[in-house]
């Protein structure tokens, strides 16, 4: 019976492993490299906003779809665990399907938001 449960324990980890390596959608994409949680990631644009309340964990991100546009200026914000608001400005270029990737991080206790490098 123990070994039933071990071996049913395991599938249902394997089943929430491959829910995570699902394709991400959006063009502009926030990856959290910070051990610790961030939430209420705000996007905001000429004529519009887009917001997640959920938290986003260590080497989790987060996806918005911004409208087609050259020289896109828009603000990024996020909230810490601590209750401290991070953000950041940015213009660019969401034509021709391309894709922007920023990365919050978090060193000697100092928030970054910045691009990200994507290999």
């Amino acid at each position: 019976m123990r070994k039933l449960f071990w071996a049913f324990g395991l599938l249902l980890l394997l089943a929430a492993c491959g829910q995570r390596e699902e394709a991400v959608e959006g063009n502009l994409i926030l990856t959290n490299y910070a051990p610790e949680a961030i939430s209420n990631i705000t996007v905001e644009y000429g004529g519009g906003s887009a917001s997640s309340e959920e938290a986003v964990s260590d080497t989790q991100l987060c996806a918005f779809t911004l409208p087609e546009g050259e020289d896109r200026a828009y603000t990024v914000s996020f909230e810490t665990a601590e209750g401290n608001t991070v953000s950041g400005n940015f213009t660019d270029d969401f034509t021709g399907g391309n894709t922007v990737y920023l990365r919050a991080d978090q060193e000697d206790g100092v928030w970054r938001l910045e691009y990200d490098e994507v290999s």
